[in-house]
């Protein structure tokens, strides 16, 4: 299959698009920048598992250029392996460094760990070009591995998908409307209309996200029912729950953004072990909707911002400021400042273009 100038085949190898998660918003984020470049023909797969990737055989093999993003690392270093043989162009596109990730969280055992460790070398040393979701994972990937060329670092942005959703909602409901909808539908808790509601996304499919939650689980216990906490993404036959606290589950990215919008304020109680390998999405996702971020350090990493200016570092004192609302309102504002100039979607689609048209070019 040999592409003609004007059918240039781009091939993406992501998650599954069914649920949308935070390993999707990234690989979508890739497709979103590059669907509408003249010139390019542009497939998204979806990998749940590596026996996927088997009927997709052919394009991923035949293809002028595959990224593999958000997938697991040892289906990213088969599919760098199967196009190295084939002598074709591969693009790794890293979110993180899982085997730092998970020596970190203390969450797999050694032959996992390993497993880890050279997948991701694979990747990271026989890929044509390596993209990076933050200076620091190029820098320890360096470290482990080596320095090689072709390293691009192009930061996480705001999901496209989410600007479009955040957008939509705004315009169809006013605040209250929505409020009243995400209380009685989402959260089944009628008193979230008179309490601060605080949302903490923290899908367990992360080690990270479960650390989070057992220090919120600890910080509620200090608040009694002064405030109402929401966490997505856990379920409550799970994990414990105290009563200013409602587990959602999974639920819809329709009624993710909606509570999000709906929220007084977002909540990220990492310790400093939960560490990741770019800009949470979450952080950028509150700065995009102008919610005042309360988190740890290890909550806002890889993230340019500073404490009392763009995010309030977290702490019992800093919950009960739900009520200086004046504070908390510049707070935000100066995050979705710094969002903007440095974190959006387009800011991301230029860097990729950009990127993208000289490996063409070359």
């Amino acid at each position: 299959m040999k592409a003609s100038r004007n059918d240039f085949l781009v091939v993406i190898i992501g998650p599954s698009a069914e649920v949308i998660s935070g390993s999707l918003l990234r690989p979508i984020n890739i497709y979103y920048s590059l669907r509408d470049l003249r010139g390019l023909k542009v497939k998204y797969i979806s990998v749940k598992k590596l026996s996927d990737l088997l009927p997709q055989l052919f394009p991923i093999l035949y293809a002028d250029m595959v990224i593999a993003s958000g997938v697991n690392p040892w289906i990213s270093a088969l599919v760098t392996l199967w196009r190295k043989i084939s002598r074709k162009m591969v693009i790794v596109d890293f979110h993180g460094f899982a085997w730092i990730e998970v020596n970190a969280t203390n969450v797999a055992g050694f032959p996992m760990k390993m497993l880890l460790l050279v997948s991701e070398r694979v990747s990271y040393k026989l890929s044509w070009y390596v993209i990076m979701a933050s200076k620091w994972l190029a820098n320890a990937l360096a470290h482990y591995f080596g320095e090689r060329r072709g390293v691009f670092v192009i930061e996480n942005a705001v999901p496209y998908i989410f600007e479009e959703v955040v957008h939509k909602l705004v315009e169809k409901y006013d605040p209250n409307t929505l409020r009243k909808y995400i209380c009685e539908k989402v959260l089944c808790r009628g008193d979230c209309f008179s309490k601060p509601l605080l949302i903490a996304p923290l899908p367990t499919v992360f080690r990270s996200n479960i650390l989070a939650y057992e220090e919120l689980l600890r910080l509620s216990q200090s608040l009694g029912e002064n405030v109402l906490i929401a966490v997505t993404g856990i379920k409550t036959n799970t994990f414990s729950v105290s009563s200013n606290i409602v587990l959602t589950g999974y639920t819809s990215y329709v009624n993710y953004v909606g509570l999000l919008l709906s929220s007084d304020s977002v909540i990220l109680p990492y310790p400093m072990n939960a560490i990741c390998g770019g800009v949470r999405n979450k952080v950028l996702e509150a700065g995009f909707c102008k919610k005042p971020v309360i988190s740890t350090k290890a909550g806002m990493m890889h993230l340019n911002a500073s404490p009392n200016i763009h995010y309030v570092p977290i702490s019992i004192e800093a919950v009960f400021q739900e009520l200086r609302k004046e504070l908390l309102k510049e707070i935000a504002e100066k995050l979705n400042t710094l969002i903007s100039k440095r974190y959006s979607f387009i800011l991301f689609k230029k860097s990729l273009l950009k990127l993208v048209k000289s490996i063409i070019r070359g």
